[in-house]
């Protein structure tokens, strides 16, 4: 099955601490079909790439929701 890489942005509007975000990256890319975990500090904007046949987005944004942290999906840009 070929994979399928997805990108998704999502703001997490109560992040304090960059090693609260290394954590939270870490985290995120221990989950199945998670390729990519990148956190901004600066604008609090994390992106992820994901293969979309093993895990779904909602999936992703639940687990970061489950880690206390509030998020926002950002638009898809083209």
């Amino acid at each position: 099955m070929e994979k399928k890489f997805i990108e998704i942005k999502f703001l997490i509007e109560d992040i304090t601490c960059t090693g609260c975000a290394m954590d939270m990256e870490n985290i995120l890319l221990e989950l199945s079909g998670v390729e990519a975990a990148s956190l901004n500090y600066a604008d609090g904007v994390f992106t992820i790439q994901y293969d979309s046949g093993e895990i779904e987005a909602e999936t992703i944004i639940k687990k970061v929701g489950n880690l206390g942290f509030n998020t926002k999906l950002l638009p898809q840009q083209s």
